[in-house]
């Protein structure tokens, strides 16, 4: 069991900027109602459940600042602080802003998507602890579909059609889930080489 003595300072980013675009609707996925409640708050409650961050800071649409502040501060528990911060065009934007609002004594800090509130807190928990080994530590699942490798090519009507190359070896193949946690200056580290190099991820 990993408890708070065993872990360094950490902090939580949660990028709730997206625009839903796979998800249609007036209302952003991340403010949809589930049980009474937006999705966002039933996944930072379950956030302040790990009991290992002392901070958690929402990068959020930044015409919804007040808004949202509004909603979401009285909620915060005692001990834990919570910073709203204007969120970027991309995710990997909005984790650069929330990592820019982080003080410098965050050891380690792990991102979790808005959207997806059924995790375990212990995931948190777990993940930062392995932070005092390694640089950073994700959830994975195995993948259990059949993957195909494919040298595709768009069609005009776009689409695109392709050719299989080969079968990808499940054994091999996990699917990224969130948390996934880093050491803070590794995180950064990489998101000033990404930027630097035109380079856009879709996890950290």
């Amino acid at each position: 069991m990993v408890t708070k003595t065993d872990i360094s300072p950490s902090a939580a980013i949660i990028p709730a900027a997206g625009a839903s675009t796979r998800f249609t609707g007036e209302t952003r996925k991340q403010f949809r109602l589930l049980a009474g409640k937006p999705l966002l708050v039933h996944t930072l409650e379950r956030v302040w459940l790990a009991e290992v961050v002392s901070l958690v800071v929402v990068a959020v649409p930044e015409g919804d600042l007040a808004a949202i502040r509004k909603l979401l501060q009285p909620l915060a528990p005692t001990g834990v602080e919570l910073h709203l911060v204007a969120g970027g065009a991309t995710r990997q934007a909005s984790v650069a802003a929330g990592l820019e609002a982080l003080p410098q004594d965050i050891e380690v800090v792990t991102v979790h998507d808005a959207v997806r509130p059924l995790f375990e807190p212990r995931w948190i928990r777990d993940t930062v602890a392995l932070c005092r080994d390694f640089d950073g530590a994700i959830v994975a699942v195995p993948a259990s579909d059949t993957l195909k490798e494919v040298e595709a090519v768009p069609t005009t009507s776009g689409g695109c059609s392709g050719t299989i190359s080969r079968t990808m070896p499940r054994t091999s193949v996990w699917r990224a889930q969130t948390p996934q946690t880093f050491r803070a200056d590794i995180l950064r580290q990489a998101l000033r080489h990404a930027e630097e190099h035109g380079l856009a991820g879709t996890d950290e």
